[in-house]
C-alpha cells in the first residue's frame, strides 16, 4: 500500500512539474518575441499544449503566469551569493547576476519587469515579487550584520539605491548593461549606508 502511495505521489508531482515547466518554457519563448501585454493565456496554452483551462485554474490568467515565471528566474539566474567574506563583494556579485538576467532579454521584456508592468496596469501592488526579492537581501545583510560587518540601511534600501535603477536602466537602454552599472550602484549604497546615522 505505501509503495501504491508514492507511486501515486511521484506521478502527480512529476505531471504538475512537467505542466508548469511547458507553461513557463512556453511565455518564455512568447515574451522573446512580443510584448507581455500582447500575450494571452490562449497563445500559451497553445504553445505549452497546456489545457487554457489549467492554465486559468492554476495561474489565474496572464497576472500569475508571468509572476511564476519571474520568481523562477529570479531564483536560477540571481540567487543569494554565497558567503564571500564582505558585503560589498557579495553585492556587487548579486547586482552583476541581476544585471546578467536581464540582458539575456530584450528591453522590458524581461519576466520580472513584465510582471510588475502587468500587476501595476491591473491596479495590483507587486508585492508578492518585491517580497521575494527583500527576503534575499535581508539575508544577505544580516549576514553581513552577523560578521561584524557595519549594516545601517535595510533591503528596502538596497532595492531602492541598487535594484530598481538596474531595471529602470534595463528597460529604457537599447543596449545591454555594462557590468560597471553594478560597481556604481553598489559604491554608492555602501557610501550611503556608511554615513548614515542608522537607527
Amino acid at each position: 500500500m505505501g509503495v501504491h502511495t508514492d507511486a501515486v505521489t511521484e506521478r502527480t508531482g512529476g505531471r504538475s512539474a512537467r505542466i508548469r515547466a511547458a507553461a513557463l518554457g512556453a511565455l518564455a519563448e512568447l515574451l522573446d518575441e512580443q510584448p507581455a501585454d500582447a500575450i494571452t493565456t490562449s497563445e500559451v496554452a497553445r504553445r505549452s499544449e497546456v489545457n487554457r483551462t489549467t492554465l486559468h485554474r492554476r495561474w489565474g490568467g496572464m497576472p500569475g503566469l508571468l509572476a511564476d515565471l519571474a520568481v523562477e528566474e529570479l531564483n536560477v539566474h540571481s540567487p543569494l551569493p554565497e558567503d564571500a567574506g564582505d558585503l560589498r563583494t557579495e553585492l556587487r556579485q548579486w547586482a552583476e547576476r541581476v544585471i546578467t538576467a536581464l540582458n539575456r532579454h530584450q528591453a522590458g521584456r524581461s519576466p520580472f519587469v513584465a510582471a510588475l508592468l502587468r500587476a501595476v496596469q491591473d491596479g495590483h501592488a507587486p508585492g508578492e515579487l518585491l517580497q521575494g526579492r527583500l527576503d534575499v537581501l535581508d539575508q544577505m545583510l544580516a549576514r553581513a550584520a552577523e560578521r561584524g560587518e557595519q549594516v545601517r540601511l535595510t533591503a528596502y534600501d538596497l532595492v531602492e539605491i541598487v535594484l530598481l535603477p538596474i531595471y529602470a536602466a534595463r528597460l529604457l537602454a537599447p543596449e545591454p548593461l555594462a557590468p560597471e552599472l553594478a560597481d556604481r550602484l553598489v559604491d554608492r549604497f555602501l557610501t550611503l549606508n556608511a554615513s548614515s546615522p542608522g537607527t
